[in-house]
């Protein structure tokens, strides 16, 4: 049996192709176009989804897998990446960078370490750690399920319209790095959590942009290929072993942090919608009351409400009002359509508002316990301090939605006590029985109606304010309450208030009066965005410089590769020019080791080196190249053999001056051996390949038709096949070159 590579599909497509990369774990490929335009495609080309930019004008300048194939990372021209979820491509998360992304690479902790769960995750498996270690997060046993978040940014509406958790059970920490051209690094646990920014302009004392960048599969080194403004590229070698080190604190803290988070932007969407619909309830009342008050002198509304109320005077006006623009069949479904806007709000306070605030407070009572344990969370900066002073706002938080609570209930009530008299008041008119249903008027419903009245003195005055309801729509402005709630009559405000030394107590929650529900909502994002931000200060302060290494000056936009080869080891490579390739292995171990090699190919006896396409790593052991055959109008897909290449390769030293790459011998890399090639009956210039899933696809010059590969079909040998066989070597045994 002999591995072939083997052609599945050829197709081609509307728009020309930038981008091209296979998922790890499905065969499936992610391209971008140049319309900014993103597709996911199956192995027969068949097409799953495709999305495009919300702005015109945007491309595509780098694509990512997250390792499990499950989401998808897309950096755009604007500097934001959209992460995508492969099964409805829903957008989950949108990173702001504000520079121009230049890659992105998306790493998992390497296998073998610990399993987590995202809704339970094992601690620690060690014997002697105590038992509330095993399993950190608990959330799920003791909290409601929070609903599913939508674009619309609101909390219940159609179903098809739900985000997906950016979570999907994750059980392995993962680390999004996405560098810039302004030369800055940004780091993020599951896209979610933005743990460090890292700046290499300050590395390095000089600016420069991210060519490419590599975090080994143990978290313990990050390897940064940089190019300054006079074309010298460098490679930065970071010492990143926090994240190894303290894999298991970085997880959880980075868990808790996408939880609150998401619960945050509940609430936040639970606010607007109840903005939303109470200014809906103050349109609705302006639109009904706006005619009568324009008839009216300035105070006139108020006053014949109130003559209304008090002697039963009807006004010519307020007569018109009530039985021919109101009309009796009209007040009962404003009635109706007021209370159920009051039951909107009513309902997100409740069940949305306070009850995921209480939520947040579980989660940051699990933050501050963590941080008790100062032998696992010391490292990376959690500080109880910032977790208490968090907590205290939630407190104040959920005393401030308490305290608005009530004060819907009154304007229920209010508005309940103006709707039943307004309805009598229609029925006296008309002459008709007051239904049984309807309660006598009391003192107190009086008080109510009053009340209701103040907010009619704003309509039609010329003020532009309209119908008013100050006392509930001051919770929801950016501004100190106008009419602070009356706490004289409260029992426990009045304790707190003649006891100091309780009053100053951390452990009592601070109930400012004189805030709206939006500024405290405020003041509990600072708290907790700064709770967060000291554990990232302190991640990205251990973060350190460990080598710069001087590699080479090419004016010309250098193509980049990188692949983990080992713990110790990493290869680069990048094309010199159009006819040589570079490999460059350097290892880390009691010191830096760097060895060179510079090869050419070509695949017929006695022809002249092959121009060079595209280089692409297909496993560690195999490095994918196109290669052109001008002559014949074709391209060849050669699948070279690293493990023989390293044997050739040759000691530099990268600590001085940049390597003259003309002084090295070029090899000829169509010697080594095993080697497999395809022949491609068009002219291509661009490749993806994933040696995992054993596939690959090519792009034609034009950039609109593409070809997919299986890369390692067997088929048996046949000597009547089309099959070319090296005669580079006078041991076939050793060989397997096949063109299929």
């Amino acid at each position: 049996m002999l591995n072939t590579i083997k052609q599945l599909e050829e197709r081609n497509v509307a728009n020309e192709i930038v981008h091209m990369v296979w998922s790890d774990r499905m065969d499936l490929v992610a391209y971008s176009t140049v319309k900014g335009e993103v597709a996911l495609h199956r192995l027969t080309w068949t097409r799953a989804w495709n999305i495009y930019p919300e702005e015109e004008h945007l491309t595509v300048k780098a694509l990512s897998w997250r390792p499990d194939g499950k989401l998808l990372a897309i950096g755009y021209s604007n500097g934001e990446v959209s992460i995508v979820s492969i099964e409805d491509k829903v957008i989950c998360k949108t990173i702001p960078t504000y520079e121009e992304i230049t890659c992105i690479q998306w790493v998992q902790e390497k296998d073998g370490n610990r399993k987590r769960f995202a809704g339970n995750p094992a601690f620690s498996n060690e014997e002697n750690e105590p038992q509330c270690m095993q399993d950190i997060d608990l959330s799920s046993i003791y909290l409601p399920e929070p609903p599913m978040l939508y674009f619309v940014e609101t909390v219940h509406p159609a179903e098809e319209e739900q985000r997906p958790n950016i979570l999907h059970e994750q059980s392995e920490l993962n680390i999004l790095l996405i560098g810039t051209r302004q030369g800055m690094i940004h780091i993020s646990i599951f896209a979610a959590y933005p743990c460090v920014i890292l700046n290499i302009n300050e590395y390095l004392n000089k600016h420069c942009s991210i060519e490419n960048i590599l975090l080994i599969e143990d978290l313990s080194k990050i390897f940064v290929t940089v190019k300054d403004m006079k074309n010298n590229i460098q490679i930065v070698i970071i010492d990143s072993s926090v994240f190894k080190t303290n894999t298991n604190a970085l997880f959880a803290v980075a868990l808790k942090y996408v939880r609150i988070a998401y619960l945050m932007e509940i609430i936040s969407n639970s606010i607007r919608n109840i903005t939303e619909t109470w200014e809906s309830i103050l349109l609705e009342m302006d639109n009904k009351l706006s005619k009568f008050a324009s008839k009216c002198p300035q105070g006139g509304l108020t006053a014949d409400f109130l003559d209304l109320l008090m002697f039963g005077i009807y006004s010519t006006n307020m007569e018109q009002f009530l039985l021919y623009d109101l009309t009796k069949k009209g007040l009962e479904k404003f009635g109706q359509s007021i209370e159920m806007s009051y039951t909107t709000i009513q309902e997100l306070i409740v069940k949305y508002v306070t009850k995921y605030g209480q939520c947040i407070t579980y989660h940051l009572a699990e933050l501050r316990g963590m941080a008790r344990f100062k032998h696992k969370f010391d490292a990376i900066g959690l500080v109880e301090d910032d977790i208490s002073a968090a907590i205290s706002s939630t407190g104040s938080f959920l005393i401030k939605a308490g305290e608005m609570h009530q004060i819907i209930n009154h304007s229920i009530m209010n508005y309940k006590s103006f709707f039943r008299w307004l309805y009598t008041a229609i029925m006296h008119l008309l002459e008709e029985q007051i239904p049984s249903e309807i309660p006598k008027m009391t003192q107190q419903d009086l008080a109510y109606i009053t009340e209701f009245f103040q907010n009619f003195d704003h309509i039609g005055n010329g003020s532009n304010k309209g119908f008013i309801m100050e006392r509930l729509g001051q919770y929801l402005a950016r501004k100190p309450l106008s009419i602070p709630a009356k706490m004289n009559e409260n029992e426990w405000a009045a304790f707190i208030s003649e006891n100091e030394l309780l009053k100053n107590d951390n452990i009592v929650l601070n109930h400012h009066t004189d805030l709206s529900l939006v500024q405290q909502f405020e003041k509990l994002k600072v708290d907790i965005t700064k709770l967060f931000l000291a554990p990232a200060r302190t991640t990205c302060k251990n973060l350190r410089s460990f080598k710069v290494l001087n590699f080479i000056n090419s004016p010309d936009i250098v193509e980049l590769s990188l692949m983990n080869l080992s713990k110790e080891s990493v290869l680069f490579t990048s094309l010199q020019s159009k006819y040589s390739m570079i490999l460059l292995e350097i290892t880390i171990g009691n010191g830096i080791n760097s060895r060179i090699g510079k090869f050419h190919f070509n695949c017929e006896n006695g022809s002249d080196a092959q121009e060079i396409s595209d280089i692409k790593f297909y496993t560690p052991s195999i490095l994918s190249l196109l290669l052109q055959d001008h002559k014949a109008h074709t391209s060849i897909m050669y699948q070279f053999p690293i493990t023989s290449a390293l044997e050739s390769l040759v000691e530099v030293d990268l600590s001085g001056r940049n390597l003259n790459l003309d002084t090295f011998e070029s090899m000829n890399g169509s010697n080594f051996v095993p080697h497999v090639f395809k022949v491609v009956d068009m002219v291509v210039t661009q490749l993806a390949v994933s040696g995992t899933r054993k596939v690959g696809i090519v792009l034609s010059e034009n950039k609109r038709k593409v070809k997919l590969f299986e890369m390692e079909s067997e088929e048996e040998y046949d000597e009547d096949a089309e099959m070319t066989i090296s005669p580079r070597t006078s041991d076939v045994n050793n060989v397997s070159m096949q063109e299929s």
